[in-house]
């Protein structure tokens, strides 16, 4: 066997994962012996019934639970946990493979080569009126979605990148720069095939229509990510920590002064964000924005590569860097 599918399930009853386990078991050109399907319950009443998942013998089909309601990122995990196949790959519930011949394209990548991580092309496809449109996104477009990408489980252990138990919404952004943070940018490999056909479901936790914004009702954890993956880029001593944690600050600033944040029920809110912001990140990292600002990178990146890569990311933002300096009071370090 090579391949583990997992696939965490909470809301998805029978009839909505089943286009996804008929599109793997209608797969051609494959040894099913070769591939294992984990479906992982979030601590869901929605139950798949037993004589469903005999409907899936032919694939290995294993249905396990969680004790409790974790998110799908840790759901993710334990199935990673329970499992032990060469290759990792993760699907959500109401997705589908793009066609009957994605698993043995697949395979037959992993064969000839048996790359550490490979990123595929996905479909994107949603309602738009009365038809159904697809958008083609290719791979190197497809950062932070774990749609399409395929892991070696050696150097997932190796390297310790697992799903934080502090990240329960921006999971999928968290894995994937600790995936990134391990691998020189030149050596992502890009498969040039599409595999999964991802049904952009408006009703998600993370697009329904509220009275709080979902950015704004979870900004504790927008703001609490960069720390955990900064930890675990610091940790591997990976070359991207400082242009990631930089970046990532500046995402927080962007955010906090956009229209996200106009309805004045959130100018507290904001208020203390912003406090929070210049305590506990740009105070604390200042001499990386003095760096950046002076564009002395060689202090930060011996390896010139390196520095081409932080400058490319600073420059598309160089404006609204000076901002967030005078915003700071940089300007007498300057």
């Amino acid at each position: 066997m090579l391949l583990d599918i997992i696939i965490p399930q909470y809301s998805e009853n029978e009839e909505k994962i089943k286009p996804l386990l008929d599109s793997i078991i209608n797969q051609k050109n494959i040894d099913f012996d070769d591939i294992d399907v984990t479906i992982v319950n979030d601590c869901s009443d929605t139950i798949l019934s037993e004589d469903f998942i005999k409907q899936y013998r032919k694939m290995h089909l294993i249905y396990i639970k969680n004790d409790k309601n974790t998110g799908p990122g840790l759901a993710r995990q334990k199935g990673v946990d329970f499992t032990d196949k060469p290759y990792i790959m993760f699907i959500d519930a109401d997705d589908t493979l793009f066609d009957d011949l994605v698993l043995s394209k697949i395979i037959g990548f992993i064969k000839k080569c048996y790359p550490s991580y490979f990123v595929t092309n996905i479909a994107s496809e949603f309602e738009n009126g009365d038809n159904t449109d697809i958008l083609l996104l290719k791979g190197r477009d497809t950062f932070p979605w774990m749609h399409g990408k395929v892991y070696k489980r050696s150097f997932l252990k190796e390297r310790n990148i697992r799903f934080s138990e502090h990240i329960r919404h921006l999971e999928d952004g968290y894995f994937t720069t600790c995936v990134l943070g391990n691998i020189s940018p030149n050596d992502v490999i890009y498969l040039d095939v599409t595999t999964i056909r991802w049904k952009r479901n408006m009703e998600s936790l993370t697009r329904k229509k509220e009275d709080i914004p979902y950015s704004v009702r979870h900004f504790d954890e927008i703001f609490d990510t960069p720390k955990y993956t900064y930890e675990y880029l610091c940790s591997i001593k990976s070359y991207l920590r400082q242009s990631y944690l930089i970046m990532s600050i500046f995402g927080i600033y962007i955010l906090l002064n956009s229209n996200l944040f106009d309805d004045p029920k959130f100018k507290d809110m904001k208020e203390e964000y912003n406090k929070r912001l210049a305590l506990e990140y740009v105070n604390k990292y200042r001499n990386f924005f003095i760096i950046v600002s002076n564009e002395k990178l060689n202090e930060l990146y011996m390896d010139q590569a390196r520095q081409l890569i932080m400058r490319s990311k600073v420059v598309k933002i160089h404006k609204d860097l000076r901002d967030f300096l005078v915003d700071f009071d940089f300007t007498n370090k300057l």
